[in-house]
């Protein structure tokens, strides 16, 4: 009888220490979740604090610190030199190397800059270097550099320049592709194509634009109003499911 009334008992205890064990488990498991969720969140504030800080330390700061260059590789470029010399082209495929990440470079230096840009107008001009998933066409040549340059050649007279710069090339730097013209600095200017002028017209380059980081804080499309909405109540859902778990 003995034996029988403690058979229970055991099942009993077994079955409450298999409910500890698994409740141990999930809480193991809410917790490592937890873990990644604040890197990824770490993570992503870095990334984005480095792409929005701007390139000066003022209210009224004009571009940030990383922009990204998209839209090449739908139709072939003319390149032209800095002494506007025709080049070859560069079919569709080629053009879309150049599509990427380009960061403020506030000390960029090629010696053969100077050509296109004297030194003593450099104090107008602005670099951002190839950073991340972009390259130049020319992979093999020496000391090769991809930038985006934005340029105030005259007052109220602004525009962007992509260019290549090859050591030891009598063409360098060449001109990829240029925004028009806009009476004040900015990065949301239409692109066209460059010409070595003459009876040779541009082309409008209507898939090319820079993206950047101050984007996502422009709200100005409904997608945008939208995602942000979504953002929000999916962070109370979660924060609230999170509290329901501890408790």
């Amino acid at each position: 009888r003995a034996s029988a009334r403690a058979r229970p008992r055991a099942e009993s205890a077994e079955r409450a220490a298999r409910r500890a064990g698994g409740q141990i488990r999930a809480g193991a498991m809410g917790g490592g979740t937890t873990v990644v969720l604040a890197c990824l969140g770490i993570v992503s504030v870095l990334v984005l604090m480095w792409m929005v800080v701007p390139t000066e330390q003022t209210l009224n700061a004009t571009f940030p610190n990383v922009v990204i260059l998209a839209g090449y590789g739908t139709e072939k470029i003319e390149p032209i030199s800095f002494d506007n010399t025709s080049l070859p082209e560069l079919d569709d495929s080629q053009a879309a190397a150049f599509n990427g990440i380009y960061q403020f470079d506030p000390l960029f230096y090629h010696k053969t800059l100077d050509r296109f840009i004297p030194w003593e107008d450099r104090g107008r001009v602005d670099v951002w270097a190839c950073t991340m998933f972009c390259s130049p066409f020319n992979r093999t040549a020496n000391d090769v550099k991809l930038a985006l340059v934005h340029r105030t050649p005259e007052e109220k007279k602004n525009l962007w320049y992509l260019i290549e710069l090859h050591d030891d090339d009598v063409n360098s730097p060449i001109i990829l592709g240029r925004s028009k013209f806009r009476k004040v600095p900015t990065y949301r200017s239409p692109w066209m194509t460059v010409t070595p002028g003459g009876d040779i017209k541009p082309r409008d380059l209507k898939d090319v634009h820079l993206i950047t980081a101050w984007d996502a804080f422009r709200f100005d499309t409904p997608l945008k109003w939208a995602c942000t909405g979504a953002v929000l109540v999916g962070g109370v859902l979660f924060w609230r499911s999170r509290r329901e778990d501890d408790d």
